[in-house]
């Protein structure tokens, strides 16, 4: 009997090794019943069938075989839905492969030993075809599994940001009203400068948590553009980490009359951003320099410190992923975190660009161009 026949014969008994395999080796199915660890696997057995009594050519297998077959949705439904079923029980990486490793296994096992004629020419070629079905499958299975992964630790972080707003509105409540003793002593009134910082910074970071869970989520970046003077705009901001970080001294120049469409919520965003990584990445009681450019249809804003410089390979995903640098100062900062994201979705939404130079003789500047319409 050759191998696509066997299977279509046997799927209740594929099934079964597949039940024992789990319950032998992965040890959360003590807590599943039966027809939960069976899951999918006639669904995925049928496409297997399917698959391998579908004509092939030799530039269709070879498309197959890199894994850039397109499919249509019933082509996967059971790979997705049983990549899905197996996050939710709590499965890993590593026991969801184990699986569809089993599964071969079982298959070809069943087979040598109860059915398989002795015609190795057209054994080898249903082995192939029989090898590509299970692995694009189980392909399509990891792809959902860690799809639906993301979107729960996105889903994750965006509940844990909101969470966190509620503590710390009631610390900015209570924070304010301290400030309006008339019996604070010059030390605590310095401490709660202090804190006031601490507060302010804890609440950046959380918004720019939730920017960035929404924008994986698909929810996107809104913009609401408006008559803005840039200059006026960056005052504002630069007298707040004036009063935030009083040890650094704030050098802006800029040219007159630069106005523009933009976004008043996500430029301050922006510049804050750039202005707060400015500050913790150069020296704790140096100089941090805005400068602010007017051309004829865009604006440049551009931010520099004389800090640690930001090595080559680094500045390649600087906008693409966490990372850490080996500047450690005194503000016991080191990381550029998710502000620099931020930064970048907002740049762009704006169809602005944005670039970093860096070196150790000059120095770190972020450059901005954005559009004035």
């Amino acid at each position: 009997m050759n191998l696509v026949d066997f299977i279509a014969d046997n799927k209740s008994a594929i099934a079964e090794e597949w039940i024992k395999f789990a319950q032998k080796n992965i040890l959360l199915t003590k807590q599943m019943n039966r027809e939960d660890i069976k899951d999918h696997v006639i669904q995925i057995l049928d496409r297997i069938i399917y698959d391998m009594r579908s004509s092939q050519s030799d530039v269709e297998q070879k498309i197959k075989s890199q894994g850039n077959k397109v499919l249509n949705m019933a082509e996967t439904q059971a790979a997705n839905d049983h990549g899905e079923q197996r996050l939710d029980a709590g499965f890993d990486f590593m026991q969801l492969s184990a699986e569809f490793r089993a599964l071969r296994a079982s298959v070809l096992r069943l087979w040598a030993k109860e059915a398989r004629a002795d015609n190795w020419e057209t054994d080898f070629y249903e082995m192939i075809r029989f090898n590509e079905a299970v692995d694009e499958i189980w392909m399509i299975s990891l792809t959902r599994f860690q799809e639906k992964l993301n979107e729960s630790k996105n889903l994750f972080l965006g509940i844990l940001g909101h969470d966190l707003r509620n503590p710390i509105s009631t610390i900015k409540g209570a924070h304010s009203l301290l400030k309006l003793s008339e019996n604070l002593s010059e030390k605590g009134k310095k401490t709660l400068a202090y804190t006031e910082v601490s507060v302010d910074r804890m609440t950046s970071l959380i918004n720019n948590l939730l920017e960035l869970t929404e924008l994986r989520l698909g929810k996107g970046m809104s913009f609401q553009k408006v008559p803005i003077d840039l200059v006026e705009l960056s005052q504002n901001i630069i007298h707040e980490h004036e009063l935030a970080y009083p040890q650094i001294e704030f050098v802006l120049s800029f040219d007159d009359d630069i106005h523009g469409n933009w976004d008043r919520l996500r430029l301050s965003q922006m510049m804050n951003n750039l202005i707060t990584n400015a500050v913790k990445h150069g020296s704790s009681t140096g100089t941090v320099q805005i400068t602010l450019r007017n051309y004829e249809r865009h604006a440049e804003f551009a931010v520099h410190n004389n800090g640690s410089h930001i090595p080559q390979e680094v500045l390649q995903k600087i906008f693409k992923e966490r990372f850490t640098s080996g500047n450690k100062n005194e503000l016991k900062e080191n990381s550029y975190g998710l502000g620099l994201l931020i930064v970048k979705e907002i740049v762009e939404g704006h169809q602005g660009e944005i670039h970093v130079e860096s070196t150790p003789q000059t120095g770190t500047t972020f450059i901005i161009t954005l559009p004035k319409e």
